[in-house]
């Protein structure tokens, strides 16, 4: 009987231990789920204690992320919300900055095991809307403790990347406190501080479709444009524009007007030439103008691309389509490439041409170049 008693005592202290361990795995759960579990914007907002008014206005701010830590922290990130560089409150997300402009900074409030932090990306320089490595990390990225000015991982090194969008990217850095002894942490994934507009739906093989949708031009005035105004091109950009396009419009049945930034013309007034081209280019419009000076008139030919005189050569605007007046072009003053060298080629049909030209951006935005090279033509 001794051995039995013994043996269900035995048997009770076992289950009593493993309760206990149970019990203190359960205690511990929040730090070890977030080491196994990507962890999300509401445990952020748990940890930080927000209001039930900043809980609502960040939750549609709460952006998907892909990032793991590891090292002197360790855990995955799948949510994060843009926060403010002095508090725990949400602000509003990145917005894709227009060419030239500068790129925002990145301020994401996130769980990393059991406590938050505010990753900070801040990228130089300014977009030209394509895709940018970034290697040289001093003062680029921090990673520092909401709350815990100690805790601040500010000497990176490695690699952060952008997309086109200038909002989302992915890092992959070593990151390292200002502290005697401190280890190194390592950030890899995809992040975003913002969320990139979807470009609108069309049919891709359709001549001039993306410039009709992209600036939701009006039914009628795409139905014109279908008939009479989208013509053929066969033009290459490379540089700071890189795409190949292949139909751009010319509508010269609405008025239209030569010279700088003209629009919705093809031929000759007196001893000027003209042909404007507008198109759009993954989620950018443009207008291409091309005009030549030559008295008493302009005929076929060979022509500088640059700027000659009254000859305005080859220029290229960024801009929109008003959809309110017809199609109208409503180039940006502000985004812009005058030619630099190249020549353009006039057909005897007056109509079309080629080009092989090198342009440049005004004053301190010089050392933004594009080359077009091709075929080009006003009207059929």
């Amino acid at each position: 009987m001794r051995w039995m008693v013994a043996s269900v005592i035995a048997l009770i202290l076992l289950v009593g231990v493993g309760g206990v361990a149970i019990a203190h795995f359960r205690s511990g759960s929040v730090p070890v789920a977030s080491l196994t579990k990507p962890s999300t914007c509401a445990q952020a907002y748990k940890l930080l204690g927000l209001r039930p008014s900043q809980i609502t206005a960040a939750q549609p701010v709460c952006l998907v992320q892909s990032l793991k830590f590891s090292g002197e922290l360790t855990g995955a990130v799948a949510e994060a919300y843009p926060v403010g560089s002095n508090d725990a409150g949400p602000t509003t997300m990145c917005t894709e900055p227009k060419r030239w402009d500068g790129y925002p900074q990145a301020l994401l409030a996130m769980v990393v095991g059991a406590k938050t932090y505010r990753l900070r990306i801040t990228p130089p320089g300014n977009s030209e809307h394509q895709s940018l490595v970034i290697s040289n990390l001093a003062n680029v990225v921090e990673l520092a403790e909401v709350g815990d000015p100690k805790a601040d991982w500010n000497q990176a090194t490695g690699t952060v990347t952008l997309n086109s969008d200038g909002i989302t990217g992915t890092i992959d850095a070593d990151l390292l406190r200002d502290v005697a002894g401190a280890q190194p942490l390592h950030v890899k994934g995809a992040w975003a501080c913002g969320a990139p507009q979807p470009l609108p739906t069309f049919d891709a093989g359709a001549p001039c479709a993306s410039f009709y949708a992209l600036n939701q031009l009006q039914a009628a005035d795409v139905a014109r444009m279908k008939a009479s105004a989208c013509n053929a091109q066969d033009l290459s950009f490379s540089g700071d524009i890189n795409a190949h396009l292949t139909s751009a419009v010319t509508d010269t049945t609405t008025p239209g007007r030569p010279g700088y930034e003209g629009d919705n013309f093809c031929g000759s007034i007196n001893d000027e030439y003209g042909a404007t081209l507008k198109f759009s280019l993954g989620d950018e419009s443009f207008l291409l103008d091309l005009g030549v000076q030559s008295y008493p008139s302009v005929g076929p030919g060979q022509y500088s691309a640059h700027e000659n005189g009254s000859s305005i050569g080859v220029m290229l605007f960024l801009g929109q389509a008003d959809a309110s007046n017809q199609g109208q072009f409503v180039p940006d003053d502000q985004v812009f490439w005058l030619g630099r060298s190249g020549t353009i080629t006039i057909n005897p049909d007056m109509k079309s041409g080629t080009m092989d030209a090198v342009l440049a951006g005004p004053l301190e935005h010089a050392g933004s170049t594009v080359h077009i090279s091709g075929s080009w033509r006003c009207a059929a």
